[in-house]
């Protein structure tokens, strides 16, 4: 079967992790596997592919602010897009992120190959132009099948009938943690440092904290345009000796490892890959009660909620387990049962079971 996936580009990002792994899989099943984006042509993917999978770069991802620039480069795009779906001949496309997944739907109308398109983020929290909300309610019904992570987001797309959830698959790592220190030291997160994974709560809260706790870090690893007011947040809390955001690590779960609490405080989330890792590794979570992390957490069983952007919530819990280790301990071997819950072989069925039934509409 030939299988296309397409992309805006192929970043650190959860999306990008799913795509890459997805597409890693169905070439293994003797599957001709090819990962269009619109990146430059050279850039490297930050998560590894298997050398069999055919990675075709568009280079369309200029941005504009002036209106008919823009449009011109959308209009360019889609034809670009148009002309390489055509040469692949593709028996089915999968489609990741909603405005490229509106891009495919346009670019393929009149083409055989059916789409299966992939929601990622919470439909009701992530803003995108109201143009682009009216066009994906009309295209998404001529899709083959609209995946999305979560029940909450299916039902905000109830009035489609070709919805269906898949959440992610959950890895095993190599190792996990088996007894927790006596004494937490080391608070860590990990995210895009953008407004909606809402680090500063994190950082007011952590602030609120350190004084008492003064053996206590914090460690945010990711990037992104928040980083400036992060770091400004930092300096004004006089925190620039505990509070740390060293970048992206290719080295997660080893970083995980290495920490006693994973604080988790998004605004909204789609399915969160941070989060699940953190609780596959077996440390204790804290996470905001936003869509996504409601879908992963249970409340008292595997992690604590709280409500989201709640600083002296978040603060008490942290407090809590700091001080508590048997329910860090607790938490942390029940944490990591969601290699289970979210097993990747019984996650990679539900996938290749929507791909075939897609590719069979093509006949």
């Amino acid at each position: 079967m030939r299988i296309v996936f397409v992309i805006s580009s192929l970043g650190s990002g959860g999306a990008e992790k799913v795509l890459s792994g997805l597409a890693n899989r169905f070439v293994t099943k003797n599957n001709e596997v090819s990962i269009v984006t619109f990146s430059q042509k050279g850039a490297v993917p930050f998560y590894p592919l298997d050398p069999h999978i055919s990675l075709i770069q568009l280079d369309q991802l200029r941005e504009d602010t002036f209106c008919l620039t823009r449009l011109k480069n959308i209009a360019k795009r889609i034809f670009c897009l148009r002309k390489m779906l055509k040469a692949l001949v593709p028996d089915v496309v999968i489609s990741f992120i909603e405005v490229t997944n509106l891009t495919v739907l346009i670019a393929g109308i009149g083409l055989k190959a059916p789409v299966v398109v992939s929601e990622r983020t919470s439909i009701k929290d992530h803003q995108i132009p109201t143009l682009y909300k009216k066009l994906r309610m009309i295209l998404y019904r001529k899709a083959a099948k609209v995946l999305t992570q979560t029940e909450s987001n299916k039902q905000l797309l109830s009035n489609l009938k070709n919805v269906q959830v898949i959440p992610n698959a959950v890895t095993a790592p190599k190792h996990q943690k088996k007894r927790m220190c006596s004494k937490a030291t080391n608070i860590i997160s990990t995210g895009r440092l953008c407004r909606s994974k809402d680090f500063e709560t994190l950082i007011k809260a952590f602030a609120g904290l350190a004084p008492q706790y003064p053996q206590l870090k914090l460690a945010i690893y990711g990037d992104g345009d928040n980083r400036a007011n992060l770091e400004s947040l930092i300096a004004s809390f006089g925190l620039e000796d505990k509070v740390f955001l060293p970048g992206v690590t290719s080295d997660v779960y080893g970083v995980l490892q290495k920490a006693d609490l994973f604080v988790f405080p998004s605004r909204y989330e789609g399915f969160p890959n941070a989060l699940c890792e953190a609780m596959a590794v077996g440390l204790p979570v804290i996470a905001s009660n936003c869509p996504g992390n409601i879908d992963v957490v249970r409340d008292k069983i595997d992690g604590r909620l709280f409500p989201i952007g709640n600083v002296n919530t978040l603060t008490d819990l942290m407090i809590e387990l700091i001080e508590d280790c048997e329910q860090r301990q607790l938490l942390s071997d029940n944490a990591q049962q969601i290699v289970t819950r979210f097993n990747p072989d019984e996650i990679f069925t539900m996938w290749d079971r929507v791909v075939n039934e897609a590719a069979n509409l093509r006949n």
